[in-house]
């Protein structure tokens, strides 16, 4: 490089040359450092905002405060029920054989039951029974403290209730009617009728309101829980509210007609078993009588009643034939009046379905007994999706498509009835042709015997069928018999004597949790709106230029530090310290071991081991805005380069708001202005400093108009005779934003360096005064963060050391 040559030719060490560099590859290290400043950066972004998380926060916080202690105390009334088969321990076991053969095991009936608990024609019957659809709206006064309360209202309409209370007597007025009681008397008024025990202290007057059926159903689902024990057949059934008497009502009357309607339930499936089955023992008492008088006319038509041991092997096996086919012809019978039943009109249809189970043999076969089992399943759910008080409609996507896998399936069943008929035909035929060839072989016999026998084994055949249809019939009239379902009650919710522990605590706890959580998201938001520059990592992204140092915090040598941080130093012209404004030193003079001075140290030698600065003479300083620092850069590279052994010029090129004279000084005329429009010599025009191989040229005269002086040929003729006479000349010129000297003057230099400040910069801002520089085809070395206010550190990407100390 010609100028560091020159430096050497003069006696000054050379600064080192770096022949190679060695970057290492990607690794392990490379992927923990980017986690830790990942992390860095997020408790940074905290830090940053730590007053409006604690804001947010406190806020959250005292409005949780506010709601816990206004929450009224909460009640809770507990029953326990027992979900155990009554029936079956009742009838001996006979109850429900045959629906858990054709259910099997892929249902769980304790949660089916559940689900009928919560199910909104149970809940319906409590609303009614309770009267719940009646609510208080004056906050003093409670429901539960009414009794009898009933609402004989259509299920849709909505009406207000008032109730005022006298010394000796209540008022009641609902709409247009008015009753009048006394107090413990039942009072009635539009369909809408209670008692008031007692006349409520310091209180006049209450407001209520009638609320649809519908709302008091839904408002009864959402609190009323049951809770099964786990490892048992018992469950716990709650309900929390603000009046004790209220919610242990609700309870009792909840487990009390939950077990009438499984009872009723019950009763219902077995009274419709007990109707089949009735119908079938007629038919099989009319075939069995028909044999009898059939063998009876024969014996006497015939005269036949010798006896058959001689036949003993041929007619066991053909009774045994006869007693088979009679068999499968009952069932075909029973399947034939199922399948006629399943093919009929809906109301047949839905009775052949729900008497499916009773069928007897109907677990015997598996295709039958498992499309009935799906069937069930597929019911189930269609009712889950349709109660509750999140109940889905008839027109429900998942409503509808359970409705055509229940068609399906129904349509499946009746395949398969009709195809176990056909296969039944076709064993009864081959039993026909089996015994049609065993009676061949009797034919040898005497007719009058073999009609006989035939006879005796119908009979016989039909007294058998007879005989099992009459037990089960028997056993359908135990089960109609017993009164009792599956639900027992264990025992009934007592009154809750003290209210559900609040918890505030933890309702604080969460509240502040979430405070926090919102706090945080707050200043994550507003960090992804700032839009100034923050890190050294953002340039080459957003500027396309490289970062080639970052100046921290400046300090003077007691430690303290000022925005510009350039405490005063004796000036080589005078001797003297200058006035306050311009009393600041250069911390690379001052402090040379100071962090600062070593940041600045290390742009040089990034300059220096740049490509770009083996043709470097002259090295223009610009910022995007003002007040980024580019004069405090400007003049501490200036002194580093000089501190290396080079001769050095620092011009003040800003015309418009010129500072050098001041750091320096040195008096501002004459200086650039004046050697510019020839008025002065260079001799005349440039300073002296304390520091070795430094020399300054104030702005001069503030001229008019400084964009066309500094762009005229005149200005390239002094840059360049400038260049000649000195080994490296830096520019201090105006903010790219404010003039376009920069852009001007740009053209003209060697290299461009760009300041940015941390914190203040805008990411707009630095790419126009980019834009601007590449526009006019200047040469960008790269741009400096300057940090003055110490915002770097804040933002997580980097932190400085002394590395030399504190020493004196």
């Amino acid at each position: 490089m010609p100028n560091l040559v020159k430096a050497e030719a003069r006696g000054y060490p050379a600064p080192p040359v770096l022949y190679s560099e060695s970057r290492p590859g990607p690794g392990r290290g490379e992927s923990d450092a980017e986690e830790s400043v990942s992390l860095r950066d997020i408790l940074a972004i905290l830090r940053r905002h730590v007053a409006l998380i604690a804001a947010i926060a406190a806020v959250v916080l005292a409005l949780t405060a506010w709601l816990v202690l206004r929450q009224p105390p909460v009640y809770q009334a507990t029953a326990q029920i027992r979900l155990a088969d009554v029936r079956r321990a009742v009838t001996g076991g006979i109850e429900g054989a045959a629906l858990e053969a054709s259910m099997g095991r892929t249902t769980d009936p304790l949660l089916s039951q559940l689900e009928v608990l919560k199910g909104r024609v149970v809940l319906g019957q409590v609303v009614d029974r309770e009267g719940l659809r009646l609510r208080s709206v004056t906050p003093e006064f409670r429901v539960g403290r009414l009794e009898g309360v009933s609402v004989q209202l259509p299920p849709s309409s909505f009406d207000t209730v008032s109730l005022r209370f006298a010394a000796d007597q209540v008022t009641l007025q609902v709409g247009g009617e008015t009753a009048k009681a006394p107090y413990g008397a039942p009072l009635r008024a539009a369909g809408v009728g209670l008692t008031v025990p007692s006349r409520p202290a310091s209180l006049e007057e209450a407001k209520l309101v009638v609320v649809t059926r519908e709302s008091a159903i839904s408002a009864l689902s959402g609190s009323l829980v049951p809770r099964p024990q786990e490892k048992t057949d018992a469950v716990r059934v709650e309900y929390t509210s603000t009046d004790p008497h209220l919610a242990q009502r609700i309870v009792n009357a909840s487990v009390e007609v939950f077990q009438e309607a499984n009872a009723r339930a019950a009763q219902q499936a077995s009274r419709r078993r007990r109707i089949f089955l009735q119908k079938q023992l007629e038919t099989t008492d009319s075939m069995l009588a028909q044999a009898q008088l059939s063998l009876s006319n024969f014996r006497s038509r015939e005269r036949v009643f010798s006896s058959r041991e001689k036949f003993a092997s041929r007619q066991e096996g053909l009774m045994t034939l006869q007693v088979r086919r009679e068999e499968l012809a009952a069932d075909r019978q029973l399947f034939q009046s199922m399948a006629a039943g399943l093919t009929g009109s809906p109301a047949a249809r839905d009775r052949a379905l729900m008497s499916v189970a009773s069928y007897p043999g109907i677990a015997a076969n598996p295709a039958i007994s498992q499309l009935y089992t799906q069937l069930s399943q597929y019911q189930n759910r269609r009712d889950s999706l349709t109660s509750g008080s999140m109940g889905s409609t008839g027109d429900h996507p998942d409503v509808e498509r359970l409705n055509g896998l229940i068609a399906r399936t129904e349509a499946k069943l009746v395949d398969a009835v009709k195809s176990h008929v056909s296969v039944l035909d076709a064993r009864i035929a081959a039993l026909d042709g089996l015994e049609a060839r065993n009676s061949n072989e009797m034919q040898t016999l005497p007719s009058a015997e073999a009609e006989e026998v035939r006879l005796v084994q119908r009979v016989e055949t039909t007294s058998k069928i007879a005989d099992q249809v009459r037990e089960e019939l028997q056993k359908a009239h135990m089960a109609e018999a017993v009164e009792a379902g599956q639900v027992e009650i264990v025992y009934p919710a007592p009154l809750p004597g003290s209210p559900v522990p609040a918890r505030k605590g933890l309702k604080l706890g969460l509240g502040l949790i979430l405070g926090l959580v919102l706090g945080g998201a707050t200043a994550f938001m507003r960090e992804h709106m700032n839009s100034v520059i923050r890190h050294q990592d953002e340039i080459p992204e957003l500027l396309g230029v490289p970062g080639l140092a970052i100046i921290p915090r400046l300090s003077n040598g007691n430690g303290s530090s000022s925005r510009f941080g350039l405490p005063a130093f004796l000036s080589r012209s005078n001797g003297k310290a200058h006035d306050a404004e311009g009393s600041t030193e250069l911390v690379t003079v001052s402090n040379l071991r100071s962090s600062g001075a070593e940041a600045y140290r290390t742009l040089r030698t990034n300059l220096i081991f740049s490509q770009a600065v083996r043709s470097l003479r002259t090295i223009l300083v610009t910022s995007a805005a003002p007040s980024e620092g580019k004069t405090t850069t400007s003049s501490n590279l200036a002194v580093t380069f000089a501190q290396q052994g080079l001769r050095v010029l620092l011009v003040d090129c800003d015309l418009r708001k010129a500072r050098l004279h001041k750091v320096f000084g040195v008096p501002r005329e004459p200086g650039l202005t004046q050697l510019v429009l020839g008025h002065n010599a260079m001799t005349e025009v440039i300073h002296s400093t304390p520091v070795d191989g430094l020399y300054v040229m104030a702005s001069g005269t503030l001229p008019p108009n400084p964009s066309e002086l500094v762009g005229g040929p005149r200005m390239a003729n002094v840059l360049k005779a400038l260049s000649a006479e000195f080994d490296l000349v830096v520019l201090d010129t105006p903010p790219l934003t404010a003039a376009a000297d920069a852009a001007i003057l740009g053209k003209s230099a060697d290299g461009v360096l760009v300041v940015v400040r941390a914190g203040q910069t805008e990411r707009g801002a630095a790419q126009h005064a980019v834009g601007q520089l590449n526009n006019v085809g200047a040469r960008i070395l790269g741009a400096v963060l300057n940090d003055p206010d110490a915002k770097v550190p804040r933002y997580g990407g980097y932190y400085y050391y002394d590395y030399y100390g504190s020493e004196a």
